[in-house]
């Protein structure tokens, strides 16, 4: 019996695998690189550099605890963000699956997110023109958006809290980004403060009839009204 189960969990792991290697030969060469990039701070720089097809990049996956048979939402989180949806049926999950999981399960970080979209949003020209702009900093290489916006990251020229180069860059070249730089920075400062209201408000809690105890809000706390209109919870 106990053979028998092992042949069953390698049958599985094989089946698991038949799957990564159809979704494998339904992508081309720059959805690797969009993987990759997607990737960066999750997966060993030089392990990605010598990614050259999909199956690597899932190995790698796999190897750093970020895939397996039992949990493929982080794959599935990448071929969302790539817009290869068609493919999430061999993950076992569908496009509404992973809208209403990315909130709870999302690896990719904002930062990440938002270099992304950018980088599908500079057009051949426009990163001609701001290769121009950084000519002497720059290695005479042919780039790609997604290669550009991460050598700028590791040279130290933009990181999660510092975009004062793309910014400069995309008011001379592509104005309307700015508006997702814009909308990061929001993102990024509620991120933050709902990161500091959950750490100073542990111990407090509401039921929820529906479910487990959740943490208050600073907003949702209960208030004192003291003479002269001041406010303190109790």
């Amino acid at each position: 019996m106990k053979s028998q189960g092992s042949s069953s969990d390698k049958n599985c792991k094989v089946s698991f695998r038949k799957k990564l290697l159809i979704i494998d030969s339904n992508l081309e060469v720059k959805d690797v690189e969009r993987l990759k990039f997607l990737c960066i701070g999750l997966v060993p720089n030089k392990k990605l550099e010598k990614s050259s097809s999909a199956s690597d990049v899932f190995e790698h996956l796999l190897a750093e605890d970020l895939l397996s048979e039992g949990d493929s939402f982080f794959l599935a989180e990448l071929l969302y963000i790539i817009r290869q949806k068609k493919l999430l049926q061999y993950l076992d999950y569908t496009k509404e699956k992973v809208e209403q999981l990315l909130p709870i399960k999302g690896k990719i970080s904002l930062f990440r997110n938002l270099l992304y979209e950018l980088s599908q949003s500079i057009d051949s020209e426009n990163l001609k023109e701001m290769i121009f702009l950084l000519n002497d900093s720059l290695p005479k290489t042919e780039m790609t958006s997604l290669s550009f916006l991460a050598l700028l990251e590791k040279q130290d020229k933009i990181d999660e809290d510092n975009l004062t180069c793309l910014e400069d860059l995309c008011k001379v070249v592509v104005p309307k980004l700015l508006r997702n730089i814009e909308k990061y920075k929001r993102e990024k400062q509620e991120e933050s403060c709902q990161n500091k209201y959950a750490r100073s408000n542990v111990g407090t809690y509401v039921q929820d009839e529906s479910g487990p105890q959740r943490p208050l809000c600073h907003c949702q706390q209960p208030q004192l009204y003291l003479p002269g209109g001041q406010t303190r919870n109790p």
